[in-house]
């Protein structure tokens, strides 16, 4: 009978302790089944959803020679923003849902949000504006082109062409082979070994068209449909000059057109397109000759097009629609 009340006092006891001592984890927000989770998913997914008047605070920077203007398009607010710099902007829209586009863009760039910023409470702050891809058009049609040569990419914050500008600072711009005997490539037996064995065909396969498949793949600077540029559009980034903005053909290039005088750094804009390689870049096309054995090119040492043989090296820079 003794040993019967000893449990029932050991019971009740444990009771007691558990109804009025507060245990650590009931102080959890992590956990379902405690009031501090329940107030936190509260405040963060009832508060900070509704609509209310607050301000977007954030900067834009890769603008070049031409303004853009951001649109919240909750409430319709605009901002036209000239240069690269600072902004705050005052909408009436979910801090959680707000939704901020380009529009219009500037005549040169594609900008995009880098980064959506974070909630301090009272505002949004940190958000990023950019424009890693460059805009020309050719016969009617606009291209965006990816401003960083393979290898490398889009840096925001990278300050080595001006304050505010961005550049390519990430990774290195990286040698690429047209084809190799890894695609089945011979120079006598299967030149075309990368371009559906026809020189008429464009690459299909291989180092440079894997470049700017992994592109598309990673839905890059949110585009989707990356490739390898014709050598006729890669004309419409060169310049000769620093107020030469014709269109460059042909084989004499820069040779033929502006004063002659090579634009700093490469033939093609060194802000737009900022670490631009002096060298060879790849288009997706073969030369029809010498045995099929070379592809068309850019060479921005002089802006003129060029000749390779496949299994040589060069660059790449990808563009997209």
């Amino acid at each position: 009978m003794i040993k019967n009340y000893s449990k029932i006092y050991n019971i009740l006891l444990i009771l007691f302790f558990f109804l009025h001592c507060q245990i650590d984890w009931k102080h959890n927000a992590g956990d379902p089944f405690t009031k501090d989770f329940w107030e936190t998913r509260f405040l963060e997914d009832w508060l900070v959803a509704y609509p209310r008047t607050f301000v977007i605070q954030g900067k834009v920077t890769g603008l070049y020679q031409s303004q853009l203007t951001i649109l919240s398009t909750s409430d319709g607010t605009s901002l036209p923003i000239p240069t690269n710099g600072s902004f705050s902007m005052t909408v009436f829209a979910s801090p959680k849902y707000f939704d901020i586009r380009i529009s219009p863009e500037p005549d040169n760039l594609h900008c995009i949000v880098w980064d959506r910023g974070v909630w301090d409470g009272s505002n949004q702050v940190n958000l990023m504006i950019t424009c890693p891809m460059a805009k020309t058009n050719v016969s009617g049609k606009t291209l965006f082109w990816d401003r960083c040569t393979f290898g490398s990419s889009w840096n925001p914050d990278g300050n080595s062409t001006g304050v505010g500008n961005g550049d390519c600072s990430f990774g290195t711009a990286s040698l690429l082979n047209f084809c190799t005997s890894a695609e089945g490539y011979n120079s006598s037996t299967n030149p075309n070994a990368c371009n559906g064995g026809s020189n008429a065909l464009l690459v299909d396969r291989g180092p440079v068209f894997s470049s700017c498949l992994n592109h598309r793949v990673s839905n890059r600077y949110g585009s989707s449909n990356w490739r390898l540029p014709l050598y006729t559009e890669m004309f419409s980034i060169i310049r000769c000059s620093a107020t030469n903005t014709g269109v460059i053909t042909g084989e004499d290039g820069c040779l033929t057109v502006g004063d002659a005088t090579k634009y700093p750094g490469a033939t093609a804009d060194p802000i737009l397109f900022p670490g631009t390689i002096a060298a060879h870049y790849w288009s997706s096309q073969t030369f029809p000759g010498v045995g099929d054995v070379q592809a068309y090119m850019i060479n921005f040492d002089p802006g003129n097009e060029s000749y390779l043989n496949k299994d040589l090296s060069a660059y790449v820079r990808c563009v997209s629609e």
